[in-house]
Formats: structure tokens, C-alpha cells, sequence
């Protein structure tokens, strides 16, 4: 299949070269020439870099991964869509001058009509899709839109090494929008369609982006409290500076003693001031202190519960968990809780 990739960030990049290893004709374009060049260059044959216009001029698909609000900028750039399914990869809010902008998949399909339009590819972290790609058994990747061009869709996923599920029409990708109970979370088919099915149930629980990820952990997490540690020390860290956690990361682990509780409580002045100079940690020094504050906590929650899991399971729901951690530990807030039990969730696998 030839694809025309619009854009050369992480989204863009990374579904590309997938793309491109599983035999597609992969043409990569963006604002500046260098990236699609450099990727061309490094993926070889059947890659290319060309001007917007030209990479969709060659297509049969066309991949939007660029941010929302370049959206509209972007395909106005790349001259007739006529027929040509249009993939939009892009996280359909984000914050612009004037506050939340909403882009829905209904609103590019009456701007850009003579498109197919399918939303897929934005309900998975970028790090999950370049990592987890043909897990056995493969996570999900919803999509939603167009009827006809949906099964070409459904193959790239595949392709890719996940497993699609099918939302509905172009009004059910909201299902898959930033801030909902199938956005960003690592499922498997079993759990995607029993999740769906609730939601379009109207079962409100199963709709909060909460719920899902706590039921997960409070029936499967591991024994190992290191576990638990480890997350929510990854959900402190992460405040703000994701990016930069994901290149420290085995960094952090080391000098916070693989995240053993016992051993990060115990943990002596002289020894946390030398963290907070170590380079191979985010040297945030409240992050550093609430993460060692966090361990005797969690010893505290051992105490009180017996295990994690014990602990979890004594709430009655997501929310009631939520308050409780955003309580106990420090520079723990509502993202830093979701950010906890999606990775955690994923990693129980």
C-alpha cells in the first residue's frame, strides 16, 4: 500500500517505519524538509521524502500525526483528498491560545468532504505502539469512521502488529477522544470489547478513563510492593517531564534501589542529598524527597493492609482510591493517579 505520512514527529516516525517494516510504500512530508529526508535516508527503499502536496499526491492513505491545532493547516497544504482514506492520528484536543480546542473526526469530515476519514492510531501512547508492537497477544487500537475505508484501516493495524476494534461511524470516534475510558490504555480484545460493550451500555463507571485501569490492578496487581513503588515513583518523576523520565529511567531505578520500600525508606539524609546530585536522576529535589516519603508510606499501607492489593480492594471504586493516594503520597495528583494505574496496567499485561 503506498501512505503518505504528514508528519515526522514521534507519532508520525514511529508508525511510519512499523509501516514501512511490514512492506508499505511509506512517503514521509512536514513543515520543514530535514526529518522526512533523514527518515527517508534511514529507512532506505520504499521510504521517501517529498513535499506535502507530493507525498499525497502518490497516496492511497494518508496519515495525519501532526498536533490539533495544525490539523486543518496541514490538509489544506495537501492539495485534493478526493477518494483518498485520511488516518487522523491526532490527540483531537489540545491547548491553544484561547483555552481547549476541540477537533472532532465530524468536523474535519464536513471541512474536508471528499475524504474518507478513520480515526485510529491516537488511542495508544507513542512509546506503547514503538515498544509493544506484535505482542502476543497484541494490544488493541480502536478506530472509528468511514464504513468503505475502515477494512484498509483495519489492515494497517494489523500490519502493525495490533489488533483493530471497531468503534462505529464518524460521531462513535469520540469514544476514542483524549480524556476517555479507551484513550491511552493498553487492552487486549476480551478487555476492549467487554469495556465497549459497558460503556455503550451506559454503565458510567466503565466510561470514567479511571475505572478500567483500577479494576485491572485491584484483581491482578503482583505481590511484589517494588511494583506498586516503582509506578508511583514513575508517576512523581513524570510530573511535567515525561520525556525526560523515559531517558533516566533505568537511572532513577538504580539509584532508588530497584524501588524496594524498605530499603528507599530507609534512606539516610547523606544518602538523599547525594541522590539529589546524581546524575543520573532528575534532579528535582522535592520529587526526590516525595519519592522516599512515598516508600515509608507505602510500608504504612503494608502495615494497615497486608499487601497492595488488599488495599486497593478495599475502596469501593476508582475514585474513592484516587482521593485516598492523592492523600497519602506526595506529588501525587489526578494525572499522576492516572498515569500510575494505566502504566501499571499495562505492565501487569
Amino acid at each position: 500500500m503506498k501512505i503518505a505520512v504528514r508528519g515526522a514527529g514521534a507519532v508520525g516516525s514511529t508508525i511510519g517505519r512499523i509501516w514501512h517494516a511490514a512492506g508499505h510504500d511509506v512517503t514521509f512530508a512536514a513543515r520543514h524538509a530535514a526529518r522526512p529526508r533523514a527518515l527517508a535516508a534511514e529507512l532506505g527503499e520504499r521510504a521517501h521524502a517529498a513535499s506535502v502536496a507530493g507525498a499525497v499526491a502518490g497516496a492511497e492513505v494518508v496519515l495525519v500525526a501532526v498536533p490539533a491545532l495544525a490539523v486543518i493547516d496541514a490538509l489544506q497544504a495537501a492539495g485534493q483528498l478526493d477518494g483518498r482514506i485520511v488516518i487522523d492520528a491526532a490527540n483531537s484536543l489540545e491547548r491553544g491560545a484561547f483555552g481547549q480546542q476541540q477537533l472532532s473526526l465530524r468536523s474535519l469530515a464536513g471541512a474536508f468532504p471528499r475524504a474518507r476519514w478513520v480515526r485510529a492510531f491516537n488511542s495508544l501512547n507513542v512509546n506503547v505502539m514503538a515498544g509493544d508492537n506484535h505482542r502476543e497477544p497484541p494490544w488493541v487500537l480502536f478506530l472509528s469512521g468511514d464504513q468503505q475505508a475502515k477494512p484498509a484501516a483495519a489492515r494497517l493495524i494489523r500490519d502493525a502488529g495490533f489488533d483493530p476494534v471497531d468503534l462505529g461511524g464518524i460521531d462513535d470516534s469520540q469514544l476514542q477522544d483524549p480524556g476517555s475510558a479507551l484513550w491511552t490504555y493498553p487492552l487486549t480484545r476480551d478487555e476492549a470489547t467487554a469495556l465497549v460493550a459497558r460503556i455503550k451500555s451506559g454503565d458510567t463507571a466503565a466510561a470514567d478513563p479511571l475505572t478500567a485501569p483500577f479494576e485491572k490492578f485491584r484483581d491482578h496487581a503482583p505481590d511484589d510492593p517494588a511494583f506498586f513503588l516503582a509506578h508511583l515513583s514513575r508517576a512523581v518523576f513524570e510530573a511535567g517531564i515525561w520525556r525526560a523520565v523515559d531517558a533516566k529511567w533505568d537511572g532513577i531505578r538504580e539509584a532508588f534501589h530497584g524501588f524496594d520500600p524498605a530499603q528507599v525508606a530507609a534512606m539516610t539524609p547523606d544518602q538523599i542529598a547525594a541522590t539529589e546530585n546524581d546524575p543520573r536522576v532528575i534532579r528535582n529535589k522535592a520529587k526526590i524527597r516525595a519519592a522516599v516519603q512515598n516508600a515509608r508510606e507505602v510500608l504504612a499501607v503494608l502495615d494497615s493492609y497486608g499487601s497492595i492489593r488488599a488495599y486497593f480492594a478495599s475502596f469501593p471504586d476508582a475514585h474513592a482510591a484516587s482521593a485516598d493516594m492523592r492523600r497519602r503520597f506526595k506529588f501525587l495528583g489526578d494525572t499522576g493517579v492516572w498515569r500510575l494505574l494505566t502504566s501499571a496496567s499495562r505492565d501487569i499485561g
